[in-house]
């Protein structure tokens, strides 16, 4: 084992982006990360504590002595300062509170107002928004005298005499034009206002659907508070695709970061919720011993029709899935889409049935095989496909997030599903 040595470590990530220096240190072992950390966090961008990944942010930071947290604190971006310190206990809050200007105090207190995951508590409140009676010239003047506003900005919000914002400039244009031009002429007035307690994932959508690069914050009466701008966006849904795909594998948070125990016990929840419809669809099977005993074939097949099921339900599922989370279903295109999934089901489920029939029919020698796993392919197929989307829709409603419960509840209908109608299918036509 290579010794760690700090002074080389120090060295190589002082030129670093703060994302990479984040990286790194989340690489070291724990006593490695407790030595940098301890005696050089100077020698760290601030901003670095701002990329660190939620599931490994609460052990480094503990690592960092207060004082110097604190002062790290101090540079950070308000949404990125608000993100991180919404994580502490009361009291650690309220001490790194107290050691924080006035300024930057009352800010963060102010959007730690707003419920978690809504506008008011990311939105940022260093923002540029101006009269629309000033010229270019007025404008920049400004911008070059006073000390207060953003130092990096991508549009500057025109407000009227209540502080309600009625448009917007590019900073570009604004570059562009002659000094005298007047703002109220070049303002374009397709604003679109978020409000304060409006969801990220309704935020993301707003983005994506109009291309935003920023846009205004605005209270109950549409007075602006702050902004948002696309760099928060890109990472809202980047956090809410990545906990899509972990809740659809049944997984509550990230582990990559854990360690074996913590992992083992918070994936075993929903294996043993597993076990469970396991139990269920053997319970099915064991209607049906009689007949397995009588031919044991039927035992051979029946995986194939449960698999094929859960298969083709869990691509609709995962289609549908995310269309919800992008807004992209609604009341219009409900039942077209249910029907959609049937007829693909159904498309799949004939082609597929025959293939399987003329398998059966060669492996076995069994007219009878051939023609219950045909059947019942092609029945569990429009019928996964059918619950793939219903399941979701039908969760979503209830206010469950349908990335967290879908599985499970598909997994349990197809195969139990797929056991029963080619068990109940076979033992009807070894009755004839």
């Amino acid at each position: 084992m290579v010794n760690f040595n700090k002074k080389e470590y120090i060295k190589s990530i002082k030129s670093l982006h703060p994302a990479d220096q984040a990286d790194s240190i989340e690489n070291l072992n724990v006593k490695d990360q407790t030595s940098v950390l301890k005696t050089s966090t100077k020698d760290f961008h601030p901003d670095f504590i701002a990329y660190l990944r939620e599931e490994t942010r609460e052990e480094i930071l503990n690592l960092i002595p207060k004082k110097q947290l604190i002062n790290l604190i101090k540079y950070l971006d308000l949404d990125d300062a608000v993100e991180i310190l919404s994580e502490f206990e009361t009291k650690d809050l309220v001490n790194t509170l107290s050691n924080l200007g006035q300024l930057q105090r009352s800010r963060i207190e102010e959007n730690l107002k707003y419920p978690e995951d809504s506008a008011g508590r990311i939105m940022n409140r260093d923002f540029l928004a101006v009269k629309s009676t000033l010229t270019v010239g007025n404008l920049i003047d400004q911008l070059r005298t006073s000390r207060r506003g953003p130092k990096d900005f991508y549009n500057v919000f025109i407000v009227d005499e209540n502080n309600i914002p009625i448009g917007y400039i590019p900073s570009g244009r604004i570059l562009r034009s002659k000094r005298s031009k007047k703002l109220k002429d070049m303002t374009l007035k397709n604003v679109h206002l978020i409000k304060s307690n409006e969801s990220v994932e309704d935020i993301a959508y707003t983005f994506r659907q109009y291309g935003l690069v920023s846009a205004p914050v605005v209270s109950a009466e549409n007075k602006i508070l702050g902004i948002i701008t696309v760099d928060d966006v890109v990472e809202i849904d980047h956090e809410e695709l990545e906990d899509d795909i972990q809740k659809l594998g049944g997984l509550f948070v990230n582990d990559f970061y854990k360690g074996a125990l913590t992992s083992a016990s918070s994936r075993f929840i929903w294996l043993g919720l597993n076990l469970l419809t396991a139990i269920l669809a053997s319970l099915v099977i064991d209607i049906y011993s009689d007949q397995l005993q009588q031919m044991i074939a039927i035992a051979v097949l029946m995986p194939i029709v449960a698999s094929m099921g859960g298969n083709a339900g869990t691509q609709a599922m995962t289609i549908y899935v995310r269309a919800i989370a992008t807004k992209d279903i609604d009341n219009s295109n409900y039942f077209k889409l249910i029907i959609k999934e049937f007829l693909i089901g159904s498309i799949n489920g004939l082609a597929l049935s025959m293939i399987m029939g003329l398998i059966a029919y060669y492996w076995f020698d069994s007219l009878v095989l051939a023609i219950a796993i045909s059947f019942a392919i092609l029945i569990n197929l429009g019928f996964a496909c059918l619950v793939g989307i219903i399941i979701p829709l039908s969760i979503n409603k209830l206010k469950i997030d349908p990335a967290l419960a879908s599985g499970i509840v598909l997994t349990t209908f197809t195969d139990v599903f797929g056991f029963l109608s080619f068990l109940s299918i076979a033992t009807y036509i070894l009755n004839l």
